[in-house]
């Protein structure tokens, strides 16, 4: 799985505020997700799923992002399906551990940063994209998540990776 292979969330840029710090809108998107202790067996977990691992067998294309929110002591990790699929058409899952649940359309900041999205660097940029948004007024809802967009071998330097936030 490179980035370039695999079907991306749509948005559309709404603004750019400078500093890799964008406002968009997503459309409705349909995810997979899991409640996990750390991000190598969630991405097991959902791997699984789409890679045939559902009752009706049915292997699902990789799409980008993966999602993920920290939570304290563990993450919800989740795959955004590829279109096509919405919460009626996707195949069942075959683990309690699954949901398939829809994300309304909404507007999320986010700024973009490669390398490795591990702890210190996740709030880094959490700080620095907070800090942009308060400096610019815009309320924000929720709490911040990870996007990352490229496989685990590719090398840290051209990974894309994003923190993001729902806006008002």
């Amino acid at each position: 799985m490179t980035a370039e292979k695999v079907e991306h969330a749509e948005y559309d840029v709404i603004e750019e505020l400078g500093d890799r710090v964008e406002i968009r809108q997503y459309g409705e998107l349909t995810l997979i997700s899991t409640v996990s202790n750390d991000s190598d067996s969630g991405f097991r977990v959902l791997a699984g799923y789409i890679f045939g691992k559902n009752r009706q067998k049915t292997t699902i294309s990789m799409t980008a992002p993966v999602i993920i929110l920290p939570k304290h002591g563990s993450i919800d990790m989740s795959f955004v399906l590829p279109q096509g699929y919405d919460i009626h058409s996707a195949p069942e899952p075959d683990r309690s551990d699954i949901l398939i649940h829809e994300m309304p359309p909404r507007k999320v900041a986010t700024i973009t940063f490669s390398g490795y999205a591990k702890g210190p660097v996740f709030k880094k940029n959490r700080a620095k994209l907070d800090k942009k948004l308060n400096e610019k007024g815009i309320k924000t809802k929720g709490e911040f998540f990870l996007m990352m967009y490229d496989p685990p071998w590719t090398p840290p330097e051209i990974k894309r990776n994003e923190v993001a936030i729902e806006v008002e």
